[in-house]
């Protein structure tokens, strides 16, 4: 059985794991405290950020945890550096001996991490970096994201190009996390140089289906993320994604507190390839897999296809300032409203979480479900583009 895991903001003050109100059953914890209590059926996994071998700051970070049933699996790194010029060094060798130590000392726990993409979002690599031959690391995150404001359509071939680098890397199927787009907005930059858009639940239903005929399987996936980081709008205050997520992980659709764009229409297919019937937000309906969406205003929007009239979306704004950090991931990159065309009308608050919406024409970037490459890639935008990720915890 698939677990279903998302990053950031998990516990809230009163101690409560508030992503299992979307079918989230895999926490993102960093506390012993935090494990304990989890509610039944919820696993941990173990954010450790260590790479650099068996360390007795490794030892000490793992021993509160031996014996404990609920622990799930250990994330020894965000997006380790095999190179050391974008962040620190990590070798295969040393995360090869902490996922050693871990397998030996805690039976049946998994190793995870996330993977740095040495090329870029059009023509990704993982070649000489990191694998389960030269690691012995169990799980590997692979996280495209597709939605942004430089790209006229949204490339979900990004996702199948991944994929296949990975298992170009020696990173087969079975060992790959997916990684799906939950944010948007926020002050970073993407390699294209432009920002990320936060998805409407059409786009996050297109973008699960495509991932589950690639990884139809996984270990776990994961929602990046649950929690913001950056002035960026992240599934915690989405309902219309919480929503999406809930079918998905659970197979019951509801409508989750909240609002993110229209809550109105109706969802046809899941991302498992079954036929079920849900809750959509952004109006119409929705075929997962070559279906057809009618947006809020007039239009229609095929899953693989094109959009004539409008769509509806959701975006934030934190702010305009853009930064460019070759030791920051590319996930949260300031969403700059001057990429969309003049056509574009957006209405946007500069509030840290507020949820806002974005209507654009066929025209403007991220309006359409196909495949356009605009701009250049700018590499050091690209690479660490999870260094930050876990700021959470520090």
């Amino acid at each position: 059985m698939t677990l279903h895991y998302t990053a950031g903001n998990n516990i809230n003050a009163q101690g409560t794991y508030t992503p299992a109100a979307a079918g989230f059953n895999l926490a993102d914890v960093s506390s012993v405290d935090e494990l304990n209590a989890l509610p039944a059926g919820v696993k941990g996994m173990v954010y450790l950020d260590q790479g650099d071998g068996v360390t007795q700051s490794f030892i000490d970070a793992l021993k509160p945890y031996i014996g404990n049933s609920k622990v799930y699996a250990f994330y020894l790194k965000d997006e380790p550096d095999p190179t050391g010029q974008y962040n620190t060094l990590v070798t295969a060798a040393n995360l090869k001996a902490e996922s050693d130590y871990i397998h030996a000392n805690f039976p049946g726990a998994k190793t995870f991490i996330t993977m740095m993409n040495m090329g870029s979002s059009e023509n990704p690599t993982f070649a000489n970096t990191y694998n389960p031959a030269n690691t012995h690391i169990d799980l590997f995150g692979i996280d495209p994201y597709p939605v942004r404001s430089d790209m006229s359509t949204v490339d979900y071939t990004m996702i199948d190009k991944a994929v296949a680098a990975a298992e170009a890397a020696g990173i087969s199927v079975d060992h790959i996390v997916p990684v799906f787009q939950t944010f948007g907005g926020g002050n970073w930059a993407d390699d294209s140089g432009g920002h990320y858009v936060m998805p409407t639940a059409a786009q996050e239903q297109t973008m699960l289906a495509h991932w589950a005929a690639v990884v139809p399987n996984p270990a776990f996936d994961y929602a990046y993320a649950w929690g913001s980081q950056n002035g960026d709008t992240a599934l915690e205050s989405s309902s219309a994604l919480q929503s999406v997520f809930l079918q998905h992980n659970t197979g019951t659709s509801t409508t989750v507190g909240g609002t993110t764009g229209s809550t109105t229409g109706t969802t046809t297919g899941s991302s498992s390839g079954t036929t079920t019937t849900g809750t959509g937000s952004t109006g119409g309906t929705t075929t997962s897999s070559g279906g057809t969406t009618t947006g809020t205003s007039s239009g229609t929007t095929s899953g693989s296809g094109t959009t004539t009239g409008s769509t509806s979306g959701s975006s934030s704004s934190g702010s305009t300032t853009t930064t460019s950090d070759t030791g920051h991931h590319h996930h949260h990159h300031g969403l700059d409203f001057s990429q969309l065309t003049s056509s574009s009308t957006v209405t946007a608050s500069a509030a840290v979480g507020t949820t806002t919406t974005t209507t654009a024409t066929a025209t403007p970037s991220v309006a359409t479900d196909t495949t356009t490459d605009v701009g250049p890639h700018h590499l050091t935008d690209l690479i660490g583009h999870h260094t930050d990720h876990h700021s959470w915890h520090l």
